[in-house]
């Protein structure tokens, strides 16, 4: 990605988050400001041009970092790059109702960090500018585009049951004709022909 990418750091321990501040510049990116709550980050997301959100998990106020990460991405999808001092199943499930790219566990170094970021920010803009191929979808049903969407949009067979209120059976089901119809033999195959 070409030029300075704008980072909203959201960490309430002042001395941490000024450090990733630092070291933030010296990679080359700029650091909009420091958010050590939900009213701060929504602030300076607000009023900023944010290409990517580093967030603390526990951070102060009544909302934590994945709430405060969940709001913000009502607004406008932005990768979001996790920092936790913790790493239990239930917090990384947690993430994954927002636009998780990364989950870097304190504490990290400054390669880590310097490759998360660059992975997220490619990864994220990189399908934002992919065009999808309309004569492809063409050939399936109103439900089976449905499900290629939002498989598209990283969603797990269950995400699609619960988001689509239909059964994990019914999504197997349903993914299991759309690879048929399609001639792909994975997922992923698919996602390239959906594509350009």
């Amino acid at each position: 990605m070409e030029g300075h990418k704008n980072i909203l750091v959201i960490e309430d321990e002042l001395l941490i988050a000024q450090d990733l501040s630092y070291l933030l510049e010296d990679l080359g990116f700029n650091c909009i400001g420091i958010a050590k709550n939900y009213e701060r980050a929504m602030f300076l997301f607000n009023t900023n041009k944010v290409h990517l959100i580093l967030c603390d998990i526990n951070i102060e106020g009544e909302k934590d970092g994945i709430e405060t990460a969940y709001e913000l991405n009502k607004i406008k999808k932005t990768p979001i790059i996790y920092l936790s001092a913790y790493s239990d199943q239930d917090l990384i499930s947690r993430t994954s109702d927002t636009s998780t790219y990364g989950y870097l566990v304190k504490p990290y170094n400054e390669r880590n960090l310097d490759v998360a970021i660059k992975l997220a920010l490619n990864k994220f803009y990189q399908k934002e500018n992919e065009i999808v191929n309309e004569d492809f979808l063409s050939n399936f049903t109103t439900r089976e585009v449905e499900i290629i969407k939002l498989l598209a949009s990283g969603k797990t067979s269950s995400d699609i049951a619960e988001i689509l209120f239909i059964s994990p059976q019914t999504v197997s089901k349903h993914r299991s004709n759309i690879l048929k119809k399609s001639g792909c033999k994975s997922s992923t195959e698919l996602l390239h022909q959906y594509y350009r």
